[in-house]
């Protein structure tokens, strides 16, 4: 069985990183990723995670965002728990770039809408 059109196979992604070339599916569902171009290691920063920025998506008991997961390239940074109508499909987290490596880097946001799957947004950062 092919995941080519299973929305619960695998992370969606976006085909265009242009919102203009977007489906309104992939609008209501990317997280899109506000952070600091560059940040200190070792230093806090605030990151904000959002969804339907695009094209604004429900939050209703029917169809919401469950959760948000933020990474650093592959460690999972932190988590964001929501629940339908009482919490809105936006964080913002406060994270530190630690590893031991500076240089680029990329936040990725995953985000779990209960009736179209797990979908990734990212954004690259400078650790200086």
């Amino acid at each position: 069985m092919s995941c080519e059109n299973d929305l619960f196979c695998g992370i969606n992604v976006p085909k265009s990183k242009n919102p203009d070339e977007m489906t309104d599916l992939e609008k209501k569902h990317t997280p899109v990723i506000t952070a600091p171009e560059k940040v200190k290691a070792g230093d806090l920063f605030d990151v904000k995670v959002e969804t339907g920025v695009y094209m604004k998506h429900p939050n209703e008991y029917g169809h919401y965002f469950g959760w948000i997961e933020l990474y650093l390239d592959d460690t999972l940074v932190s988590r964001a728990d929501l629940q339908p109508v009482l919490s809105s499909p936006s964080v913002t987290l406060k994270i530190s770039a630690t590893h031991s490596h500076e240089g680029k880097r990329k936040l990725r946001a995953l985000a779990f809408c209960n009736l179209h799957g797990i979908w990734e947004g990212e954004k690259e950062i400078e650790v200086e």
